[in-house]
């Protein structure tokens, strides 16, 4: 009988989920996903696919908050001031960890000191695309540029904006001398792309595959070191002779600066729990999204991926003259 009943346990304990086994009690309550964007963006739907996930994981709701305005910061700003008890997970990406030092001279948050780093979860490539009529290749925009020289505009969606990264890198590769037109969001800037207004965007993937397979967007390049799926016959930036055009937003999970290690690695394990799963795996590859390889994720090789980033665009807005605010 002492034989079965602890056959029955171990049985039991395999059944569950061993990152809530590793903790005890943790979690009892539902953990908030917190968005610094606004709900409908890439950032959002993912935030919506990990959350579903997550929870069958922990045993637990986890809701999605949404905290939009000031280019991410509010929402991060957010997470860094939560109680660190495990109970919030905020997301963010290369702009609002890496980037956002570079243009704004006091943040109210830490991009390294504020927060515990969970990981990477995944990495969305950008496209170069141009409106209609515009050159079906990079080497066609780039013989514009050459006869029309000042003369390109590249719409982004706002100063600061994954897509103004996107495009300052674009321009200082192939020394066009743009006009970078700032719109409020990625929408605008693909819409006034499309009609003419502006000539090019950088932006990222999941965004410009549906108008660039509608032919309203001609896709220039993919800037990441493989082609997409979606896009077959759209050569990297390497393969159309721009190597230095790299530039992919990565997206990563963070919790507040002093959340306890144990708790911290439970939200990791499941993170990566839930990064196995062939519905997410299918789901972010509908949308272009990259999930990184294991040897990629985790909170070191985030704090690695953080310690070159950060430094990489401050560089690159220094060199355009961006003064931060």
């Amino acid at each position: 009988m002492i034989q079965r009943r602890n056959l029955l346990t171990a049985a039991a304990l395999l059944a569950a989920p061993a990152v809530v086994r590793a903790q005890g009690n943790y979690p009892n309550r539902p953990i908030t996903m917190q968005v610094p964007f606004a709900a409908g963006g890439p950032t959002d739907v993912m935030a919506r696919i990990l959350a579903q996930e997550l929870s069958a994981v922990l045993g637990q709701p986890v809701p999605v908050e949404n905290i939009g305005g000031a280019g991410g910061i509010l929402g991060t700003q957010r997470t860094a001031r939560a109680a660190p008890d495990g109970y919030t997970i905020g997301l963010g990406h290369m702009g609002t960890h890496a980037a956002n030092p570079s243009f704004y001279k006091q943040l109210p948050y830490d991009p390294v000191e504020s927060f515990t780093p969970l990981g990477l979860f995944a990495i969305n490539p950008m496209v170069l695309a141009t409106s209609p009529g515009a050159g079906k290749s990079l080497a066609e925009l780039r013989e514009w540029v050459r006869r029309n020289e000042g003369q390109l505009t590249l719409a982004t969606a706002g100063t600061g904006s994954v897509s103004y990264l996107g495009a300052l890198l674009f321009d200082r590769a192939i020394n066009a001398k743009a006009t970078l037109v700032p719109y409020r969001g990625a929408g605008p800037a693909l819409q006034d792309t499309m009609n003419g207004v502006t000539r090019a965007i950088v932006d990222q993937a999941v965004t410009v595959i549906p108008q660039a397979k509608g032919g309203s967007l001609n896709a220039l390049t993919v800037t990441v070191g493989e082609r997409l799926p979606q896009l077959p016959d759209v050569p990297t930036s390497a393969e159309a002779g721009l190597p230095s055009f790299d530039i992919a937003v990565w997206n990563a999970a963070f919790v507040p600066r002093g959340t306890r290690e144990a708790i911290a690695q439970t939200l990791t394990q499941a993170i990566n729990t839930v990064l196995e799963r062939p519905t997410v795996k299918s789901r972010f590859g509908d949308m272009a999204i990259q999930i990184p390889p294991p040897e990629r994720r985790g909170p070191e090789p985030l704090r690695a991926l953080m310690s070159r980033e950060i430094p990489r665009w401050k560089q690159l807005t220094s060199e355009a003259g961006v003064t931060p605010e």
